[in-house]
């Protein structure tokens, strides 16, 4: 379930000989003609057109969105090809997320035939300008409130081209850890610190990617929420 970019083209009218050529071109066009998946997985509209290739011989399908913010499933019928999901109701979103897609196949008995996946990810950068903190000392930095889209890309490094997966780890000061393996080395994670069993305090953050030394780290602390007073 990708999208295929639009490729600037060159636009040309040719006479025969003894005419005049004429050129011109096309208004230009971002290609990411490297496909890594951070790009094809970052939203940038809220109405997001979700295309497939029917599977042989199915009758059926249930396409199934699950995010870190909620989740929701549709059928779909052979008459479908496409559907256009609206991932959120304003212009721009209120919160980032995370979502896994999942479209499956089935034939007259309900049997399952086929399964597509994508991964889709709402950042809210990508919505035209967005607030930047140059203070990297500050509490914005390193105080988590809401559910966070971890982004990863091997080419943040030189050597990023020798790395064949990534990792992600995290670690409660004194409580749960848990380690998130992906076979890309460029793409998003969503990390569901709200009602995700993850609680309140300290928490220790590494980034590594196979075939590389490189290691990024981050520490985050998650305080209560609500308003604390302190009586003396």
């Amino acid at each position: 379930m990708r999208m295929t970019p639009v490729v600037a083209v060159w636009t040309a009218a040719l006479g025969l000989a003894g005419t005049s050529v004429f050129a011109t071109l096309s208004d230009a066009v971002f290609v990411d003609a490297t496909c890594r998946a951070k790009h094809w997985e970052t939203v940038f509209t809220n109405e997001v057109p979700l295309r497939w290739n029917w599977a042989t011989n199915a009758e059926s399908a249930t396409l199934g969105i699950v995010g870190m913010n909620g989740s929701f499933s549709t059928n779909v019928t052979t008459e479908v090809s496409n559907v256009v999901w609206q991932a959120f109701s304003s212009a721009t979103p209120s919160a980032e997320d995370v979502y896994d897609l999942t479209l499956t196949f089935f034939n007259g008995s309900r049997a399952v035939i086929g399964v597509q996946t994508a991964r889709l990810a709402v950042v809210i950068g990508a919505f035209g300008g967005t607030a930047v903190n140059a203070v990297a000392a500050g509490t914005a930095w390193s105080t988590v409130k809401d559910n966070a889209v971890l982004p990863y890309d091997a080419l943040w490094s030189s050597s990023g081209t020798n790395a064949t997966c990534a990792q992600v780890m995290i670690a409660k000061i004194g409580g749960v850890s848990q380690t998130n393996a992906f076979s890309d080395t460029a793409g998003y994670y969503g990390w569901k610190i709200r009602r995700g069993g993850w609680g309140y305090g300290t928490f220790d953050l590494k980034l590594t990617f196979a075939g590389m030394t490189n290691v990024w780290t981050a520490e985050l602390t998650r305080l209560l929420d609500g308003t604390a007073f302190i009586l003396r």
